[in-house]
């Protein structure tokens, strides 16, 4: 299923990025930017890391970590953070402060705009569109307060409504991309809507970088890798050990998502670099050091950086490092899950990458649906890669992120299946919060 981009490009979109642009040039900091390396992150580089990320928008935790001193005429950076993340609970906590901009630039303005220019907008449509506002600021504003004299990366995620749509997914991607030429736009891995992997792969077509998200397993991310060769992919590590009660699960299945997609690379000459995400502890870094790209919450990132435990010259890639023996998993988790289920985050069968080298390598896939690739998968034997909820399991997949071990559904969902659908549940609750406040102000407004 191609998109042809210039075709769902409107006065919509040109509205949205209008109101976006508006903020350019009022986060720009008045001192110039100079660099110095830091002694662990530095041998995080050596170790083989091309990227240090935050998990945050918030700019006291981004300042706290990245400058390192300020002067009258001169700011002091950690040279190897480069750039931060976003998702709906990260946005949640700084929400407010695009509700108390001067008069001249509030949100109140925003709808007057979008309405005189657009005025069919349904209150529906407003809600997706001022997220996707706020998102487009929070990446101007950031790259602008620490992207000086650098390439500063951010990852900004579409509104959780917008997965259902792949014409809609593109026109908030194109103006999250546009307003910001470094950004990736955070695709999430959803299960219920297997067409996610033909909005990655078609806006990486488009020039549009991806940032593929709530994935939980090596195959899922070399899926990702293989049918959308997208920027980035992920493993969300904390949720899985803290899920599964074993100190080193997550570890050791982006260890693996690791060295797989390290070969796809070498043979497929596939751009993808994996993100250790969702951390939990400092001592992360060091048990996966080498892997390509870490984005860190910022008390972890900030225990890493304090710790006096483990010098900078101990710091030594991991990639060859296997943790199947140090799992530590439960007998209960074991009896309740099965073995065979929890070796499936780790193992990547060579059958499931043949599969997916000659689905990417055939004609059909290039005009293919999601509809299209999910019956690929299932008559691969591949089908729980995929689930659609019914209303009552969404309700019950919403209550938490992480799996009930005695639930039906754990029991009936291939695990990293489960997490993504559990992961997508969790965003979602944050995004309705967050459109109730929103749903409040165009009220207001109007």
């Amino acid at each position: 299923m191609k998109i042809n981009l210039e075709d769902l490009i409107g006065s919509l979109e040109e509205s949205i990025l209008a109101t976006i642009e508006r903020v350019r040039g009022k986060s720009k900091p008045l001192q110039e930017a100079y660099f110095l390396s830091h002694p662990m992150l530095g041998a995080l580089k050596r170790a083989g890391t091309s990227h240090i990320y935050v998990d945050s928008a918030d700019f006291q935790e981004l300042d706290d970590l990245i400058i390192r001193s300020k002067d009258r005429d001169k700011l002091i950076y950690n040279e190897e953070i480069d750039g931060n993340t976003t998702n709906q609970p990260l946005v949640a906590k700084i929400f407010n402060r695009y509700f108390e901009q001067d008069t001249e630039d509030n949100i109140g303005d925003w709808i007057k705009h979008l309405k005189e220019k657009n005025p069919g907008l349904s209150l529906e449509d407003l809600v997706v569109i001022l997220y996707t506002i706020i998102n487009g600021r929070i990446g101007i504003e950031t790259t602008e307060r620490y992207g000086m004299g650098r390439r500063w990366e951010i990852s900004l995620e579409l509104h959780t409504e917008l997965a259902s749509s792949i014409e809609n997914s593109f026109r908030a991607a194109w103006c999250l991309s546009k307003t910001n030429p470094n950004a990736f736009v955070k695709v999430p891995f959803t299960p219920h809507f297997p067409h996610c992997f033909i909005i990655a792969r078609e806006l990486e077509k488009a020039g549009i970088a991806v940032n593929f998200t709530a994935t939980f397993s090596a195959r899922q991310v070399v899926a990702a890798a293989l049918l959308a060769n997208p920027h980035r992919s992920n493993v969300f590590i904390g949720r899985l050990s803290q899920g599964l009660q074993s100190e080193l699960l997550g570890e050791q299945v982006v260890l693996e998502a690791q060295r797989q997609l390290r070969k796809l690379r070498m043979n497929y000459g596939l751009k993808t670099l994996n993100i250790v995400a969702s951390m939990r502890k400092w001592q992360t870094f060091l048990l996966t050091a080498g892997c390509d790209v870490y984005t860190s919450p910022y008390s972890v990132l900030k225990d890493f950086l304090m710790q006096k435990e483990v010098p900078a010259g101990e710091i030594a890639s991991k990639l060859e490092q296997s943790y199947v023996d140090q799992l530590h998993l439960k007998e209960e988790v074991v009896s309740k899950i099965g073995e065979n289920r929890l070796r499936s985050l780790y193992v990547v069968e060579p059958e499931f990458i043949e599969f997916l080298i000659t689905l990417r390598n055939s004609a059909e896939f290039e005009e293919m649906d999601g509809e299209g690739l999910q019956k690929s998968f299932e008559k691969a034997g591949f089908g729980d890669f995929f689930y659609a909820p019914t209303e009552q399991e969404w309700a019950e997949l919403k209550k938490g992120k992480l799996p009930d071990l005695n639930s039906e559904l754990t029991k009936k969902i291939a695990l990293d299946t489960l997490y993504s659908l559990l992961a997508i549940g969790d965003f979602s609750n944050f995004q309705h919060k967050m459109d109730a406040e929103v749903i409040k102000k165009i009220e207001k407004s109007l």
